[in-house]
């Protein structure tokens, strides 16, 4: 809309009597819906997201008896385990994650996005991470 075209979070606009969507910045966005903090605060969930992914590979996983990474958040139980195909899965709670990855750090990554699609708006578990 202003012509910058160096967008870190880009805000997809829709309007029902047009066939196209418009890739615009935060402050475009706010223009375009005449809402100012409502595409400020998208995007200011989307940083921290991001943010707090990169930093769930460094938490402190613990390790089960039966040699299983695993994290406990508030009643939460988070467990990335090998199969019996050598690649690595997942679980939260009784749930198994839909698949497997080659690596342990790529399971752990996959669950970060289950578990945040699950549990973002619940402030307990992610005010302090």
């Amino acid at each position: 809309m202003c012509g910058n075209e160096k967008i870190r979070y880009v805000h997809i606009m829709e309007h029902p009597d047009l066939d196209e969507h418009f890739d615009v910045g935060c402050v475009c966005a706010g223009k375009m819906s005449d809402d100012y903090e409502g595409p400020r605060r998208r995007e200011a969930r989307l940083r921290n997201r991001a943010a707090r992914r990169t930093r769930w590979l460094q938490r402190k996983w613990r390790v089960s008896a039966k040699g299983n990474s695993f994290l406990n958040l508030e009643g939460y139980n988070l467990v990335v385990y090998p199969t019996k195909t050598k690649r690595w899965g997942f679980k939260i709670g009784d749930r198994f994650g839909p698949r497997t990855y080659p690596t342990a750090n790529e399971a752990k990554l996959a669950l970060f996005d289950d578990f945040w699609a699950a549990t973002q708006d619940d402030d307990r578990l992610w005010s302090s991470d």
